[in-house]
């Protein structure tokens, strides 16, 4: 999809790397992608999907999963031991595409071949993150897609009664959004219904659109830095800090059965991804998943860490700056917090949490966690383990005027930038009188326009194949785009 961010983000960007020495997925089980901006078009067809086997996909390459349950199933040629002297616990590194300010959350699930018949047909088993322990996630969820047969929004119904629209990004992505029988022969073509969990979504709408990522255990989640070291995987449980080679790290002793009890496996065969989000973001589009890669973890007991944080659900983002890591909440009234202390994937036996304000006159919270703003201004909350006190996760709160609200779906699309994927030269529409600035992964600048003419015509015959970020500045505001140059 495409993401309004700040440039601040640039240095923070990384496509999808290779790496040697490394087993990867090897097949292609299925691919069912839900509609989207992207399906039936790169990166959503099935070549895309082959191209993510046998290494962490090149730059540019990558397979989109649409609109929340698209899936796809991977197998491998050795299966992937739950080893115990695995850095972390750590069994497995998914990459995507993510990067400051644009999380799109996919849900891991994983299989063990049991019958021994190489097919994936023995039990799914889902690997719980962090927000699975939240009371607004919900498992046994199914939403059904209907073929609107044509170029129109793609409407959907899921199993709480509730119904709503892929929206339709014709600007952007002139082609049919449902899957179409020419590529997806599978998949009905009246419509299809796809079952998994659902996470809350964390987009927020300010100044821009902005996906927050979540504390860990999703695919195309946690931003990522370059140059840092190729033979570790990243640590899940120090959320924020990067430790090796990027990507989101995934541990086999998370499953957990239809139930959301425990399961003990020695090893597993395949792996499904799924989009665990229903999200439309305005003029970026839909949430959507995309998957890079699998890379599987070498056993290394050298390596060690903590296996202990603190997941946290917050109140609304402000939309500014995702480095900001600032929150809204509003006078007079109240939020929940919901917290854990989780320790190697579960929850801790002792959940002995503490909540202070930095200012109670501002902001004050309970014992239990309740949040409430009295008056106008900033407060840092902060939750705690009693027994480790260096445990902790803090907030920085504004309170301000005003009522909560939903994140709604804003179908005006101010800016287009098309085609995306572009070979050789793209337009914008709506971006008269701009300024256009074209920069590389590295934040070095390639490009740039001082004075955007109606549908101007932008060169990128120059350009190597990869992701660049547009960034487009008109009358006092900003806007960011993701552009894959194929």
């Amino acid at each position: 999809m495409k993401q309004t961010i700040t440039i601040f983000a640039l240095l923070f960007l990384i496509t999808c790397h290779s790496y040697s020495q490394v087993q990867y997925a090897t097949r292609i089980i299925e691919y069912t992608p839900a509609p989207g901006q992207f399906i039936n078009k790169s990166p959503g067809l099935p070549k895309n999907a082959q191209s993510i086997l046998n290494g962490a996909a090149a730059p540019g390459q990558m397979v989109s999963l649409g609109f929340w349950g698209g899936y796809i199933v991977l197998g491998f040629d050795q299966s992937i031991q739950n080893h115990p002297n695995n850095p972390y616990g750590v069994d497995f590194t998914i990459f995507g595409n993510p990067f400051l300010g644009s999380s799109e959350p996919g849900i891991v699930q994983v299989m063990k071949d049991e019958n021994g018949n190489g097919k994936a047909d023995d039990t799914w088993y889902e690997l719980r993150g962090s927000d699975h322990f939240f009371s607004t996630s919900q498992r046994n969820y199914a939403i059904t897609y209907t073929n609107p047969h044509g170029t129109k929004n793609v409407p959907w119904t899921d199993s709480n009664g509730q119904k709503g629209e892929v929206v339709y990004m014709k600007a952007f992505h002139s082609q049919e959004h449902y899957p179409m029988a020419a590529h997806f022969p599978h998949i009905n073509q009246n419509n299809y219904t796809l079952r998994g969990t659902h996470l809350k979504s964390r987009t927020a709408l300010g100044d821009v659109w902005v996906n927050y990522e979540f504390d860990y255990g999703y695919v195309d989640n946690k931003p990522i830095k370059r140059n840092v070291s190729k033979d570790i995987p990243d640590n899940p449980y120090t959320l924020n800090i990067t430790e090796g080679c990027g990507g989101d790290a995934f541990d086999i002793s998370w499953a957990v059965d239809k139930n959301n009890h425990p399961v003990t496996l020695d090893k597993i065969d395949f792996i499904k991804i799924y989009n665990g989000i229903t999200q439309n973001a305005g003029a970026i589009g839909e949430v959507s998943t995309e998957v890079c890669g699998v890379a599987v973890v070498k056993p290394n007991a050298a390596i060690s860490g903590t296996t202990k944080t603190i997941v946290c659900n917050h109140p609304e983002n402000t939309g500014k700056q995702p480095v900001e890591r600032r929150f809204k909440w509003y006078r007079n009234h109240t939020f929940q917090f919901e917290a854990y202390i989780i320790n190697k994937g579960k929850k801790d036996a002792v959940q002995d949490i503490r909540w202070s304000s930095s200012n109670p006159s501002v902001a004050s919270i309970s014992n239990g966690g309740q949040l409430k703003g009295h008056t106008k201004g900033s407060a840092t909350i902060t939750c705690y383990s009693a027994s480790s006190p260096s445990l902790t996760r803090s907030f920085d709160i504004v309170i301000q005027d005003g009522v909560p609200t939903a994140i709604t779906d804003t179908k005006e699309l101010e800016l287009a930038l098309y085609p995306n994927p572009a070979i050789n030269n793209c337009r914008i529409k709506g971006a008269e009188s701009a300024r256009i600035s074209i920069y590389n992964l590295s934040g070095k600048l390639m490009q740039s326009v001082t004075n955007y003419s109606a549908d101007e015509l932008i060169n990128l015959s120059n350009f190597k194949s990869g992701i660049y970020i547009v960034k487009i500045e008109q009358n006092n505001a900003t806007k960011i785009i993701k552009l894959i140059k194929r």
